[in-house]
Parts: C-alpha cells; sequence; structure tokens
C-alpha cells in the first residue's frame, strides 16, 4: 500500500472513540488507508481473541466482563507499543472504565467522533451487532447513552470533532489534519 498522506506519529496510535454507530470503524479504514498505518478494531480483535460476536459475549458473561478484555487490551497496547503504530478503533463503552480513559489518552492521540442522538439512531438501530440497543425502546436508550457517556468521552478526547452532517471522507481529513497537529506539537 502506497499512503497518500503518511504522518510522523512519534510511534503512537491515533485513537478514535465515539458511541455506536458515530463511524469509528468506517473512519479508521479510510485514516488507515490514508496514512498507510495499520487498523485496529478493538471489537473485532476481542471477538477473534475470545471467539465470540460482542452480542454473545454481553449475553453469556455480560457487559462487566466485555470491558474488562477491553481494559487488558488497552493494557497490553500501552506495555507493548505495536510498529508500525495503528489507527485504534475502540469500543463505544470504553471510556465507562475511568482506568481506560487514562490508558487511552496516555497511549495516543484520542479522537472523539460525536455525533447526535438522532443521526446515531438512524445509523444503528437496525443493528443486531449492537446488544445495548436490543430494548424496548433504542432511540431512549442510544439518547441515554449519549447524556451519560458524552462528558466521559469530551474528558478523554483532545481532539472532538462534530461529525453528524460530515462526509465521512472529510472526516478522515480532519482527523489526520488534527492527528499532524498534535504529533508536530509534541
Amino acid at each position: 500500500m502506497n499512503p497518500s498522506h503518511p504522518i510522523e506519529t512519534n510511534g503512537r496510535p491515533i485513537i478514535l472513540i465515539g458511541l455506536m454507530g458515530c463511524g469509528k470503524t468506517t473512519i479508521g479504514k479510510l485514516v488507515s488507508k490514508r496514512t498507510g498505518m495499520p487498523l485496529l478494531d478493538m471489537d473485532a480483535l476481542i471477538e477473534e481473541q475470545v471467539g465470540m460476536k460482542i452480542s454473545q459475549i454481553f449475553a453469556e458473561r455480560g457487559e462487566a466482563h466485555f470491558r474488562a478484555l477491553e481494559t487488558a487490551l488497552l493494557r497490553f497496547l500501552e506495555q507493548h507499543p505495536q510498529t508500525p503504530p495503528p489507527v485504534i478503533s475502540t469500543g463505544g463503552g470504553v471510556v465507562t472504565r475511568p482506568e481506560n480513559c487514562e490508558i487511552l489518552r496516555r497511549l495516543g492521540f484520542v479522537v472523539w467522533l460525536n455525533v447526535s442522538p438522532s443521526s446515531l439512531l438512524r445509523r444503528s438501530v437496525r443493528a443486531a451487532n449492537r446488544p445495548l440497543l436490543q430494548t424496548g425502546d433504542p432511540a431512549a436508550t442510544l439518547r441515554r447513552l449519549w447524556h451519560e457517556r458524552a462528558p466521559l468521552y469530551k474528558a478523554t478526547a483532545h481532539r472532538i470533532l462534530n461529525t453528524s452532517r460530515v462526509e465521512v471522507g472529510e472526516v478522515c481529513r480532519r482527523v489526520c489534519d488534527a492527528a499532524e497537529r498534535y504529533f508536530a506539537a509534541r
């Protein structure tokens, strides 16, 4: 792959956070392609390591177990820096553990892809792989999650990008530009 826009990240990853449906994986793939950095999708890696889908982990072992798996993965990434550094797409609830927020900020450049609850609902409501939305009122659940987690995303992020009505290619460009500025100042 010939990256069209390599970024000097001082060996540290670009990390995408935000609620389910905000585009972390989609934007992560585009940033990966643009920069030449590999994509590390935390949810996909956990599924691969455990041999179960996220929805199955939630159903059989509970959310607390899944959150512990996220923490273990973040600790591993912090203790074993990847070469080249990846673009990391996190799970939407990774910020619900204070330890995770601290690790994320130390690990790399954290970008919150902030999308309005109404936009998130349009993107996520029909997805069967969203265990937290398998409720009688997914809209209310999504609004509640957004209000609970928004302060955590804000406190964890080095940069906030409001992306409700922004085309994915433009979001990718903004993430890359922000990362370039962040790492150049370090």
